[in-house]
């Protein structure tokens, strides 16, 4: 009935017709304001009905839900800001989406109706996607949450006062609800009905308790510790021990602690137990997967503890700061083992200062292989901003000239994670275009400057384009090689500009 009134209003015209007060009614409870001129109130609703026909489902009575402030207004985006982001969600420029959406937040726009499916469909395929879209998203946006079976595990809804039993779908959305804008309450609304829960309903909330994970809610977690079924226990146990300096971390850390003995050269000895600790094999926290370090399976048991264990405390044990700790596990009778483990812990803990030593560590010693592996590219993508800029900077420094694809700069510059400072930004570039503008042939171990050419396009700042819009030798030999990667870097960095210039701050009267 919606769709068809607001057709036929559009061809009839706004002058010569009206909606329904029906229609009205059901345009307001999503959030339109039908309050505003008649062509508003008919182009807002076709935006939104149209999308939601496109999506394949119909609006349900009684499916409203506000999640945030229902009153707050939003201005929409400025329409040239619109057509950017157009261009990226169709694909032209996608990897600007999570920049534009920064902007969005920050001038405090709404993002058009009509690119809404998308980006849901987006987040419910990435949940990482989703807490930056979240943020973003106007109470209205909230209410296409819970018509749409694919976009139902994003559904959010406030609890209800007068609800003493509420169904599986209630309960994991008011609990989502909770983790994102009350935390302090999740406790009491799980204590209200977990006795009547299976297990599998258990385990399915609690992996939501991840959301806002912090130390208020050890007690809770502790207690399902002690829950007859093995699932639930394991996740708690796994949730605990991403909180700092709880009982079962210090469980976890006592017994690894008694591995360790230093011999009378001062390195390290790992005596790896031969059996399973029971309580940790009841927890779940070996792994089942098979692990390939030397000693096979007691080795690989041995990492799954030491890998949970914070790196901090190491360096309180053996009462030495970050760099000499790691020196000594590196000097260890299992290196690999030692320094994979530690590696993981800070991954784990979020430890920046261990993944800055571990990283500048490997540097330093030239230990190519471990910044090229899986997990050296997870720590560098880890690093915060100031760190990796820091890093980069000071190697840039010390290695002048082009860079090679598996040195560590040029991993580094390979990520597409972190914005580059203006200075960084045009070290790199100059140096390659200095190379570019005196080339003379091909060389094949520098075609990984397409790759730095593309993140250098997202990441560099806007501010360096008039720097690099001139200055290169378009008749060098190679020129043809480079020329569309130069072109949509330059493209690139034009876009982003325009986009910054449309969704800048509003100015205010």
């Amino acid at each position: 009935m919606i769709w068809e009134s607001l057709s036929k209003l559009a061809l009839l015209g706004t002058e010569r017709g009206q909606l329904p007060l029906t229609v009205q009614e059901a345009l307001s409870k999503i959030g339109i304001q039908t309050a505003q001129a008649p062509e508003a109130v008919l182009l807002e609703g076709a935006a939104l009905y149209h999308q939601l026909r496109r999506a394949g489902f119909p609006l349900k009575k009684g499916e409203a839900v506000a999640t945030k402030d229902s009153k707050t207004v939003h201005p929409a985006i400025p329409s040239r800001a619109a057509r950017q982001l157009e261009h990226i969600i169709r694909g032209s420029f996608r990897p600007a989406l999570p920049e534009a959406l920064r902007l969005i937040q920050k001038a405090s726009y709404a993002i058009p109706p009509e690119y809404l499916p998308a980006l849901l469909y987006k987040s419910a395929k990435q949940e990482a996607f989703w807490y930056t879209l979240r943020p973003v998203i106007a109470p209205v946006d909230f209410e296409l949450l819970r018509v749409n079976p694919d976009w139902a595990p994003l559904a959010e809804r406030q609890p209800e006062e007068n609800s003493t039993s509420p169904q599986r779908q209630e309960r994991l959305q008011t609990l989502r609800y909770l983790r994102f804008e009350q935390p302090e309450k999740t406790h009491h609304y799980l204590s209200s009905f977990w006795e009547e829960l299976i297990p599998a309903e258990k385990k399915e909330l609690l992996n939501l308790i991840k959301i806002g994970l912090g130390t208020e809610d050890q007690p809770f977690l502790e207690d399902r510790l002690s829950d007859s079924r093995k699932e639930v226990r394991q996740t708690a146990a796994q949730l605990l021990l991403q909180i700092p300096d709880t009982p079962l971390q210090d469980t976890l850390f006592k017994t690894a602690a008694s591995w360790f003995s230093i011999q009378k050269d001062g390195r390290l000895n790992l005596h790896i137990p031969k059996n399973p600790i029971s309580e940790f094999k009841n927890l779940g926290l070996y792994s089942s997967k098979k692990h390939k370090y030397p000693g096979g399976v007691q080795a690989g048991r041995a990492y799954d503890i030491l890998s949970k264990v914070p790196p901090k405390r190491w360096e309180a044990h053996f009462g030495k700061p970050t760099l000499d700790t790691l020196r000594l596990f590196a000097r260890g009778n299992h290196q690999s083992l030692l320094t994979d483990s530690v590696a993981n812990a800070a991954l784990l803990h979020q430890d920046h200062r261990w993944m800055e030593t571990l990283l500048r560590h490997w540097w330093r010693t030239d230990n190519e292989a471990r910044w090229n592996s899986a997990l050296g590219k997870q720590l560098m993508e880890a690093l915060p901003e100031a760190v990796f800029n820091d890093i980069l900077s000071q190697y840039l420094r010390q290695h002048q000239g082009y860079i090679e694809e598996r040195s560590f700069a040029g991993q580094l510059l390979s990520l597409g994670k972190h914005q580059w400072e203006a200075g960084t930004a045009r070290q790199v570039l100059s140096s390659f275009r200095e190379w570019l503008n005196a080339a003379q042939s091909v060389y094949w171990n520098l075609w990984h400057y397409k790759r730095i050419l593309q993140v250098a396009a997202y990441q560099a700042p806007v501010g360096i384009l008039e720097e690099f819009r001139t200055g290169w030798n378009t008749r060098t030999p190679v020129w043809g090689n480079w020329e569309g990667d130069v072109e949509r870097f330059l493209k690139t960095l034009a876009f982003r500009k325009d986009l910054q210039e449309a969704l800048a701050l509003p100015k205010t009267s």
